[in-house]
């Protein structure tokens, strides 16, 4: 039997992309497993870890798609139930023992993705969560097989740094816009420090910011760069603290997908960083992406005022007149306030030379950024799902 793959974050909006690759690409006979969290505030409390955790498998399977669950790619495809904050990946003995016994490659993705968390609730689950992947790396090689990590990091690990970032750089020790970032850099060096020491076999991914697919604009979150984008949609915020010239690098998550997919099969590619970033020749800025958006949307186009004005003058004001819908947007933007004014551009020639001759780039985000927005209308921001809209549409 081949050996088995062993993927985190599964039910995130990446993992669950990643999840479909894998299952259409690897052998029928090559194992998935997917740890996934089997205690959920809205699960059943009567029910036992190990049966919510495949319940929510099944779910996404379906989501996915996959509703034969005779079909062989699916059968090989487990849920085991654990948290990764926890000692032994928060797994039972058994299951902990048959990931060391069978795993051969891992994909590393998950993480929280909340930019306002707690520094010690952030470091539980994105830093001393990565260590506990890494400790089961070390099982398995103390038990003389071969173990590949690939591990999905971010792009902003470049923290508040401004001008050309590359991939092989990494500061821990810098200012970082949020917990987030510092936590997600901080695992990062974790990994490096195992792959230097330990000759741990691994490949280092740093997305930008994820959209929808480029084609189609699908997503299933609507979150970092959505969030704004909607409160921009409903007129409900005219002045915005940002420069026009800030960098907007995002890319849709079908290039991050398929370039995971290609690089982590490659033995060349041990041992390497690379952003899955749009890069300079690919990015827009926040001028270019709200005029558009504001076209789109028949909008008025924002006032763009400097951060120091917005927070001296502007908020104040905001603070004193808004209620209700306008008051929660302006409070909850907060934390998007960095990236509106972000001044780093995240080198990819690494990127761009291993993917070179496979049709794998990331495409211009002018170019399929109306997409992303026709998806979120048609969804009413995810409230319903596509195929009713065009339904609804085709009936008129």
């Amino acid at each position: 039997m081949s050996s088995a793959v062993l993927l985190t974050g599964a039910t995130g909006f990446l993992g669950r992309e990643l999840l479909k690759t894998l299952i259409e690409e690897l052998p029928t006979e090559q194992p998935i497993y997917c740890l996934i969290r089997g205690h959920e505030k809205e699960a059943s409390v009567t029910a036992r870890p190990s049966d919510q955790a495949r319940a929510r498998l099944r779910k996404l399977l379906s989501d996915l798609g996959y509703d034969r669950l005779s079909d062989p790619k699916i059968t090989r495809v487990s849920a085991i139930s654990g948290d990764i904050s926890h000692q032994d990946l928060g797994t039972q003995p058994e299951d902990y023992a048959t990931l060391t016994a069978q795993v051969g490659h891992i994909y590393h993705g998950a993480a929280t993705v909340r930019f306002d968390l707690p520094l010690p609730e952030a470091r539980l689950i994105n830093v001393v969560g990565t260590k506990h992947i890494l400790d089961l790396t070390d099982r398995i090689a103390a038990s003389g097989q071969r173990i590949r990590l690939s591990y999905i990091g971010t792009s902003f690990v470049a923290g508040t740094r401004k001008g050309r970032v590359f991939e092989n750089e990494l500061t821990v020790d810098q200012p970082f816009h949020n917990t987030y970032e510092q936590t997600k850099a901080e695992a990062e060096a974790l990994v490096r420090r195992a792959m230097t020491e330990k000759g741990l076999q691994a490949t280092l991914f740093r997305p930008s910011i994820i959209v929808g697919d480029s084609k189609t604009g699908e997503t299933s979150s609507f979150k970092v760069m959505y969030w704004p984008l909607k409160v921009f949609s409903r007129g409900l915020i005219p002045i915005v603290p940002a420069s026009r010239s800030g960098i907007v690098d995002m890319v849709p998550v079908d290039y991050v997908i398929a370039a995971i997919w290609e690089l982590s099969r490659r033995s060349d590619t041990i041992g390497g960083c690379y952003h899955l970033a749009a890069g300079p020749d690919c990015s827009t800025t926040i001028g270019e992406a709200l005029d558009l958006a504001a076209a789109f949307f028949r909008v008025r186009k924002p006032l763009f005022v400097p951060i120091e004005t917005f927070e001296r003058y502007v908020r104040p004001l905001f603070n004193f007149f808004f209620r209700g819908k306008r008051r929660q947007a302006l409070d909850a933007g907060r934390v998007y306030v960095p990236y509106l004014n972000y001044q780093a551009s995240f080198d990819t020639q690494k990127t761009r030379q291993a993917l070179a001759g496979t049709q794998i780039a990331p495409s211009l985000v002018t170019r399929y950024f109306q997409t992303l927005m026709q998806f979120c209308v048609d969804t009413d921001w995810g409230k319903r799902s596509a195929s009713d809209s065009a339904s609804r549409r085709t009936s008129q």
